[in-house]
């Protein structure tokens, strides 16, 4: 075979392992170097997902491009066996590359050796580096390509401790801070208040923690203000408490422990209060609690506004919302607007407070002149969530539109993989779609993910059968809402707000089947 990798650096190659790994310990999202036929392209993405069949695992490499024929597509793989040592073997998959309309094959090769070194297609927890000799009718012999890159096992997707759960450490959760870390001008007036941000045992219904935060309003020095909590950090530097230009939540790049770092393209945000204003009036115009969240660049922003952030704010999520009639729990979804800038997230600044209008709210006095006490509005949070789409929502073949029930279709005809030509549309910002030819199974698997796939380990799978297909051996696909529950006994249905929700563990389903939490 003719030589033609080069070397690839040092910390990235990789030796048979010692240790035996299972398709749990090795799926996730690899970063690396892309080597197609002697030249390097750095920077590049892969993903491995659990195969269809026990033991086997399904390769992902997005927008595959060689050379003068451009972008030929996706190479997805599935069910390629591994052993326990994480060995990846396979031989003559086909593959259709519909860029340029034609079908290749692909073998995943171990043990070449070339100018002294030995390439083994092997995968771990950590690392990946894999082989392939990819034949088409165009290509005047086979290229090889060779992936080896690092496990990206990133939490910069998430909001941190969505779930304020765990110890307080100066009266505040991990991840989340209040007035008692506040700065500014006036920091030394309010740092010793750390009673409008308290941990609380009341949590939202069906939740798995044990506790949730209650945040209040209060009277400082006879000025209203309000209970406000954030993963960036307050500035207090007025009495006046609606002046933007003081009075703030910021995020900034250079302060350490006061900003959350940021990848992410979310849908929407989710989140549970229980808001109780202190008239108990819901239908008061007044009584509106507040949440904000906003990504932006590697840059500094705050929250209100002073100046003009447009240049730095890729998106935003923001809700003022009223109690319910009962002043009870309730789930709120609130989705991204995003702006179009030209720029990639870094950090995400959220902030929940009890009233939309700083120093608002419908807080009043009581009690006779020895036991005055002020009633001020309360809210109760708890498992804040980023929500990404990934939802297949149309899929064709040859222009004719497929249904999916349960995430399978039906294609009247005999399997072929190089015969159709296909067209696919997925719920998400960032959710994408890639096709995968089963040969051995005569079917077609069509997986949907989303960017915080390196954090949560989360995508759809939706599959397409024909006539001649033979699934009996595949494992079975997530199933729709009413099958789950009429199937499950520990499903249950919640009416939330006049909204139909399906609770199954720790997953929640909407009325159309969609998990939103």
């Amino acid at each position: 075979m003719k030589k033609i990798l080069t070397v690839i650096a040092a910390g990235l190659m990789m030796t048979a392992q010692v240790l035996a790994v299972t398709t749990k310990d090795v799926c996730g999202q690899f970063h690396g170097l892309l080597n197609i036929g002697g030249q390097e392209y750095p920077d590049k993405k892969v993903y491995l997902l659990p195969g269809t069949v026990e033991n086997t695992l399904t390769f992902v490499l997005p927008d595959f491009t060689f050379g003068a024929k451009g972008k030929l597509g996706n190479i997805v793989l599935p069910n390629i066996p591994m052993s326990a040592e994480g060995q990846l073997t396979l031989e003559n998959a086909t593959l259709y590359l519909d860029s340029i309309s034609e079908r290749a094959t692909i073998t995943i090769l171990n043990g070449l050796e070339d100018e002294g070194i030995v390439y083994n297609s092997i995968v771990s927890h950590t690392d990946a580096q894999v082989l392939l000799s990819i034949a088409a009718p165009s290509l005047p012999e086979p290229i090889l390509v060779l992936f080896a890159g690092n496990a990206v096992r990133s939490n910069n997707y998430a909001l941190p401790n969505g779930g304020l759960e765990g110890a307080w450490t100066s009266n505040e959760p991990q991840g989340w801070h209040s007035f008692g870390t506040a700065t500014g001008l006036m920091a030394d007036f309010v740092t010793s208040n750390t009673y409008q941000f308290i941990p609380s045992t009341e949590v939202r219904p069906g939740s798995e923690g044990t506790q949730s935060a209650m945040l209040s309003s209060d009277m400082l020095f006879g000025v209203k203000a309000n209970g406000n909590c954030t993963n960036g950090q307050i500035n207090a530097g007025s009495m006046t408490a609606d002046s933007p230009a003081d009075n703030y939540n910021f995020s900034d790049p250079a302060n350490n422990g006061f900003n959350t770092a940021f990848r992410g393209r979310p849908d929407s945000i989710v989140f549970w209060a229980k808001y109780q204003p202190a008239d108990l009036d819901p239908a008061n115009e007044v009584n509106k609690a507040r949440m904000s969240t906003i990504i932006t660049t590697n840059a500094r922003y705050q929250d209100p506004e002073a100046d003009d952030y447009s240049a730095v704010k890729i998106g935003e999520a923001v809700v003022n919302y009223a109690a319910t009639s009962s002043m009870g729990w309730q789930r709120i979804a609130v989705p991204f607007q995003y702006t179009g800038i030209n720029g990639e997230p870094a950090y995400i600044l959220t902030t929940f407070t009890t009233n939309q209008v700083p120093g608002g709210g419908s807080s009043y006095t009581t009690g006779g002149a020895f036991s005055k006490r002020n009633v001020l509005d309360t809210v109760y949070l708890d498992d804040i969530e980023l929500i990404y789409n990934k939802a297949l929502t149309s899929f064709a073949m040859d222009a004719d539109e497929l249904q999916f029930t349960n995430h399978i279709a039906t294609r009247q005809g005999n399997y072929c993989d190089d015969c159709a030509k296909f067209s696919a549309e997925s719920q998400g910002q960032t959710a994408q779609t890639f096709i995968a030819f089963d040969a051995t199974h005569k079917c077609i698997h069509v997986y949907v993910i989303a960017d915080d796939f390196a954090q949560s380990g989360e995508y759809n799978l939706y599959r397409v059968i024909f006539n001649d297909s033979q699934t009996s051996d595949l494992e079975p696909i997530a199933e729709g809402i009413e099958d789950l529950f009429i199937r499950t006994d520990d499903a249950k249905k919640v009416l939330m707000d006049g909204q139909l929700f399906i609770r199954h563990g720790n997953n929640w389903y909407n009325a159309a089947g969609i998990r939103v939490k």
